[in-house]
């Protein structure tokens, strides 16, 4: 019962911390993208020359092979009687086979055996790994201490494995077993936490796909929704005002064509965003009274600053759609505000909204908010207010150094 209650508690533990171990494992992947970004940025000019991957790591275990020469070579740690190339094989040669032997576990053993519950054939493989590895360093000393008339005879014989000659004993098997013991295991949290680490990008990288896609998928949801507003707009002035119609025309093919070469990037200068939106409101201006109260102020303190692309717009036809009030004033002041890193869009109109049984008459807003998640998650604050007469909208969005 004890046992079950202490393997609940620690299961539990692991389930508190997962959120924390989350945090910490995002935070990882996101410098190591800043990081090699740098280096993409730094690194010297004109050398693009491919590398195999195995490279760095041949690199990085002859430093830890070479690095002990450090200790060696100092007189104070070792005397010229100790430093020898037998005392020097047997500090290397048990670390050059618990090289090999991890090696032969990370690439072979550990993959066929441990994931596929294998264990049995594991610790057999192993062992046979530990005899072999004996067995060479029975050669290498032979072959160091050897006098001329010993004959391999005399190795099978007397030499090897023989605790005689006093290379060998029971400490060597128990040390050496009990070194390839830790290399296993290891190997095998090496395995599981890389595979962890693997299954986790991929994850991460997965669903950066998906909201690319998404994002894709809403961008080019966003201007046939404006182009099918539009053009409603100028079929309802072509009975009425053929002439203003033609100008409409003449107007939405230049928004048209500004639209077409600066909304393709995933981000553009706020100043040309603000353009876009000035151009939209001088269209829509065509179609309405010359009593209309409409405003365009702008207080832009960083205008290269980079944003989403038409990421207000929806707010802006919004507030141009249902500002026509039959029965009073219309009116629609818009404001648009950017200080360090916080942009922010205010409309204020007449409220007067259109009533339509279409489930596409809302496209707009629910496109704009879900590229609001998608792009600005946790970074952005929407509000709206209605007051019967008046109907005001504030977007507030963290840019997050964007314009860097």
């Amino acid at each position: 019962m004890d046992d079950k209650k202490h393997k609940n508690a620690l299961k539990q533990f692991f389930h508190n911390k997962r959120d924390l171990f989350q945090s910490l494992q995002d935070s990882s992947f996101d410098r190591s993208e800043k990081w090699l970004l740098e280096v993409m940025k730094i690194g010297p000019k004109g050398f693009n020359y491919p590398i195999p991957s195995f490279v760095p790591a041949i690199l990085a275990w002859l430093f830890m092979i070479l690095f002990p020469l450090v200790l060696i070579l100092d007189p104070e740690s070792y005397t010229e009687s100790t430093l020898n190339l037998r005392n020097t094989i047997g500090f290397y040669l048990p670390l050059i086979l618990a090289i090999s032997i991890f090696v032969i576990n990370q690439k072979y053993l550990v993959p066929s055996c441990i994931f596929k519950k294998h264990y049995i054939k594991y610790f057999i493989w192993n062992a046979f790994l530990i005899g072999i590895s004996l067995f060479i360093r029975e050669v290498v000393f032979f072959l160091v201490d050897r006098n001329p008339n010993d004959s391999w005879g005399y190795f099978f014989n007397t030499y090897c494995f023989s605790f005689v000659k006093g290379h060998f004993s029971i400490w060597t098997i128990v040390s050496f077993a009990t070194l390839v013991s830790i290399v296993c295991v290891i190997c095998v949290f090496y395995h599981i936490i890389i595979r962890q680490v693997i299954r986790a990008f991929i994850t991460r990288e997965q669903k950066r796909a998906e909201l690319q896609y998404e994002l894709d998928f809403l961008k080019n949801q966003l201007s046939p929704h404006f182009l099918f507003n539009t053009l409603n707009n100028i079929s309802a002035l072509i009975q009425i005002d053929p002439k203003r119609a033609e100008s409409s025309m003449a107007k939405l093919s230049k928004l048209l064509r500004v639209m077409l070469y600066q909304t393709s990037d995933d981000l553009i200068p706020i100043n040309d965003d603000i353009d876009i939106l000035r151009k939209y409101a001088d269209l829509e201006k065509l179609r309405l009274d010359e009593s209309f109260d409409f405003t365009f102020d702008v207080d832009v303190e960083s205008p290269n600053s980079k944003i989403a692309p038409l990421i207000a717009m929806p707010l802006m036809e919004n507030a141009l759609k249902h500002s026509i009030n039959p029965n009073g004033q219309s009116f629609a002041h818009i404001r648009i505000e950017q200080k360090a890193n916080l942009f922010t869009f205010m409309a204020e109109n007449s409220n007067f909204p259109r009533k339509s049984s279409s489930k596409a008459s809302g496209l707009g807003l629910a496109t704009f908010k879900k590229r609001l998640e998608l792009l600005y998650p946790n970074h952005y604050e929407y509000s709206t207010q209605n007051d019967e007469q008046i109907y005001r909208s504030i977007l507030k969005i963290t840019l997050q150094n964007e314009q860097e």
